[in-house]
């Protein structure tokens, strides 16, 4: 399994082969401890590759941090990260129009 940022753009990029709907993205997230960060508490980032299928990632994402770390911890923020071949593509598509 991929161990840098870097390794992981890669690894999702060889097994997407249509970069306009990604079979994989690239998500970055980041848990919250309770107290929370405003009262003294703890947060962390981290970046993973997910499946795209059906349905929300936000919920997939908040059963993930709380199967994770437990009734502590909460999800604060997430967002996908395209990758430069899906903000290629992306491009290109735009400018047939």
């Amino acid at each position: 399994m991929p161990t840098t940022l870097t390794q992981l753009e890669q690894w999702i990029d060889e097994r997407v082969t249509d970069p306009l709907h990604p079979e994989y993205s690239l998500v970055f997230v980041q848990v919250e401890f309770w107290p929370g960060i405003r009262d003294g508490g703890d947060s962390k980032e981290y970046y993973f590759a997910v499946k795209n299928r059906p349905g929300s990632l936000g919920d997939r994402l908040r059963d993930w941090v709380k199967q994770q770390f437990g009734p502590n911890a909460r999800l604060s923020h997430w967002e996908t990260v395209p990758s430069s071949r899906q903000l290629r593509a992306e491009a290109e598509y735009e400018d047939e129009f």
